[in-house]
């Protein structure tokens, strides 16, 4: 991940002092109690959350299904495992700047990024695959919302600017919730993706 201004190349915070950490909290928690909220509005549900293969009678009843490339495959089961973190990074980011500790926003923002960066690598192969298209296209443009807002908060701590950090989560969490408006779908790929990893791939 490029270097951001007012970070050290291990993207600590250099500049942000606990009272100009005062001044971006109001921004900060503000859009904090709104993260808290979208946690809720995550679908409960995950790709993981039934991965045996259909039962004799329902999915697997009829012919064989068509596998996808395993490239995709394994893309699709790792964003749809991913999609179960979801909830734990936000609450994650929440109660780091409910602390009011730069250190600690700064590390959680690095985890978060990085959780987000390793994710997005999947998107292009369901982008390149027909089937899967659609829902990748879709990925591609949230994760970026995401991953741009929470660069944009490191920024605005680095720099003491309240106004930059509520510009930054307020593109994360639009990112957000687009994203969870996007997870049945993901869902859907995963779940196949998995049946065709442990049935149609041996």
């Amino acid at each position: 991940m490029r270097s951001q201004p007012g970070l050290r190349e291990d993207g600590a915070v250099l500049r942000m002092t606990p009272e100009r950490l005062r001044l971006a909290v109001p921004a900060i928690l503000a859009v904090a109690a709104v993260l808290g909220l979208a946690v809720g509005c995550t679908p409960t549900g995950s790709a993981t959350a039934s991965p045996e293969p259909a039962p004799s009678g329902s999915q697997s009843a009829g012919p064989r299904p068509t596998s996808w490339p395993t490239t995709v495959v394994e893309s699709s089961v790792a964003l749809g495992a991913a999609h179960s973190d979801f909830a734990t990074m936000t609450n994650d980011i929440a109660g780091a700047v409910a602390s009011e500790d730069p250190g600690r926003i700064a590390a959680v923002l690095g985890d978060a990024l990085e959780f987000l960066t390793a994710n997005q690598t999947n998107i292009p192969r369901l982008q390149a695959y027909p089937a899967t298209k659609s829902v990748g296209d879709r990925l591609a443009v949230v994760y970026e919302k995401m991953i741009q807002g929470l660069t944009q908060v490191r920024d605005g701590l680095a720099l003491g600017d309240a106004s930059v950090i509520e510009a930054g989560f307020a593109t994360f969490f639009e990112g957000h919730t687009e994203y969870v408006a996007i997870s049945p779908d993901l869902t859907v790929i995963a779940e196949q993706a998995i049946f065709m990893k442990r049935v149609l791939l041996r």
